[in-house]
């Protein structure tokens, strides 16, 4: 279990535990743990209103534009809906995988938990540098003879990752395992002798595929550490993260981290498109079973399904979670004239498809406390953390390459219970630790012997895989009015190139406390934008939920734009 008050420094940690396969990501990334995170909660507030202006029909939404290179060779696919979610059908072969593990999962949780064992104190002992000194041989990489389109390359323990995994091929109606074999890495230099090199075990796996260039095998996911795994598009670096499932998230008893104990690969085949593993999860209150079919691509899909069963009561369960890392951007002036770098994060905001049909756009923020925000209770057709911003001008950081990193889209599919859309951000004083976590927060509890089942499709890559006919927010600055400091300015830029459309545009800010002054819409042709300002008076004291959007003839003709604003 994990202290509430170490909580950015466990989500840090585990943030990095799925991405140390990415050979671009500079090391000083992953190479530090955050100190202690306030904890001073706000009260959950719902961010969007239950009854929002109607907006235009969703058979407006469209798939972003496939722009795969021709290297890649893949079906087209379309999909109407962003709501509809592919059907996960049963894997070829006469073995029933997802239902053994399942069966397995199932017994797990009616027997008293048992921690993974402890790494010998060699491992713990390594540090992180040493560690990431440890490479799989390519020429011992798995699948060489079977398919041109995946390999997959295999993780040690050591350093932060101490809890061993257990690796399985399923081909022609068996099981197979692959078991650690040192002699498939290669430790240099490494002060290891041999029987501490046979002790060190598997941590983790990688999938590679021609995601970029023909022949050339790039990264497109790492699953290691806790339930975590993170994914590639065509183009990306590593960036947001997603776990199997998150419990107690921002509780003040502490947060559980479940780990993916043993894995089940099916060996791809030649002509195959999709890589298919299993994953059976363990932790002191959830088991589960996960069934992952990964389609690398300009947008590299997953579709996901699980069961989950409670062990103990768990009052706090987080379905789809997401993990990232918001440290600065144009909205927070004062850090911004202390860094050579524009902006420093690996997401900018929380974009979500309602199904009331409203778009919805929330920057992401660096509290000086603990902040939690819900923003609708029932399912949305899609959620995600976007990087919206890919020009290197708007970053300068030619290390980071922070206009690269994935946006993350979630569509939810069968099962998905009642609950809440959850926004988490924790204070964080450098880029090092991941601290925005998002996911569907089940209102129920799951109780001892219960079980719930749920599938999702995650998509990762430059931009979301569906697009709003509506006009989408650029940018968000803040200031303080010239003459007068106690009242806030808010600049929002939306994308908009229709100088007809922008003329009758009509502004609508709106504040949950303080009062709104001086709202203006100006459009600027030449940049394509239409830019909302408007004032706020704050109150007294306590945090100030503001939502704003464009309207024409009482349409709402842009995203609806959410931001909480909290006194410093």
């Amino acid at each position: 279990m994990t202290t509430f008050r170490n909580y950015a420094a466990a989500v840090a940690v585990a943030g990095m535990l799925a991405g140390c396969g990415q050979p671009d990501r500079p090391a000083a990334e992953e190479d530090q743990v955050a100190g202690e995170a306030r904890t001073e909660t706000l009260r959950i507030t719902r961010e969007a209103h239950d009854n929002p202006a109607p907006v235009a029909s969703p058979s407006f939404i469209r798939p972003a534009p496939d722009e795969r290179p021709s290297s890649i060779s893949e079906p087209s696919q379309s999909v109407d809906d962003p709501a509809a979610v592919t059907t996960i059908m049963p894997a070829r072969g006469d073995i029933d995988i997802f239902n053994e593990v399942r069966a397995r999962a199932r017994a797990l949780a009616a027997e008293d938990y048992e921690a993974p064992p402890q790494a010998p104190a060699f491992v713990r002992d390594l540090d992180y540098n040493d560690y990431r000194r440890i490479e799989f041989r390519r020429d011992a990489a798995r699948f060489t003879e079977d398919t041109q389109a995946f390999r997959v390359m295999l993780d040690t323990r050591g350093s932060l990752f101490r809890s061993g995994i257990d690796v399985n091929v399923v081909s022609e109606g068996s099981v197979t395992e692959d078991a650690y074999n040192p002699a498939d890495f290669n430790f240099h230099d490494l002060e290891l002798t041999e029987d501490q090199q046979a002790q060190l075990g598997l941590a983790g796996f990688r999938l590679l595929a021609p995601i970029n260039q023909s022949g050339r095998y790039d990264e497109v996911l790492s699953v290691k550490g806790a339930s975590f795994f993170r994914a590639l598009g065509a183009g990306n670096f590593y960036g947001a993260s997603a776990r199997g499932i998150a419990v107690n998230t921002a509780a003040a008893e502490g947060e559980e981290f479940p780990d993916f104990r043993e894995f089940w690969m099916r060996r791809p085949e030649a002509g195959d498109q999709e890589f298919v593993f299993y994953a059976l999860m363990d932790g002191p209150s959830v088991t589960g079973v996960y069934e992952f079919h990964v389609r690398p691509g300009v947008q590299t899909r997953m579709d996901i399904n699980a069961v989950i069963y409670a062990r103990e009561e768990t009052r706090q369960i987080g379905i789809a979670p997401l993990t990232s890392m918001f440290e600065f951007g144009p909205q927070d002036p004062e850090t911004v004239s202390t860094d050579f770098r524009p902006r420093v994060h690996d997401s900018e905001g929380l974009l979500a498809y309602l199904r009331n049909g409203e778009w919805i756009w929330r920057p992401l923020n660096n509290p000086a406390t603990l902040q939690i925000s819900s923003f609708t209770d029932e399912v949305p057709s899609g959620f995600g953390l976007i990087q919206r911003t890919r020009d290197f001008h708007d970053y300068q950081d030619i290390e980071a390459r922070y206009e690269n990193r994935p946006s993350v889209w979630v569509t939810p599919g069968a099962g998905w219970e009642a609950g809440e859309l959850v926004l988490v951000e924790i204070p964080t004083p450098n880029e090092y630790n991941d601290n925005v976590i998002n996911y569907w927060r089940l209102d129920e509890p799951l109780l001892p012997a219960e079980s719930m089942e749920f599938s999702y499709t995650l998509s990762w890559g430059m931009d979301p895989p569906y697009h709003s006919p509506l006009a989408s927010v650029r940018s968000t600055r803040t200031g303080v009015v010239e003459g007068d400091a106690s009242r806030q300015l808010f600049i929002v830029d939306y994308d908009m190139d229709d100088v007809e459309a922008m003329e009758s545009l009509e502004p609508v800010v709106s504040a949950s406390a303080g009062t709104i002054h001086n709202v203006n819409a100006t459009p600027d042709e030449r940049n394509g934008i239409m830019r909302l300002s408007f004032e706020l008076q704050p109150p007294a004291s306590g945090a100030v939920e503001l939502r704003a959007l464009l309207q024409q003839v009482e349409h709402p003709a842009s995203e609806t734009w959410l931001y909480r604003w909290s006194p410093s």
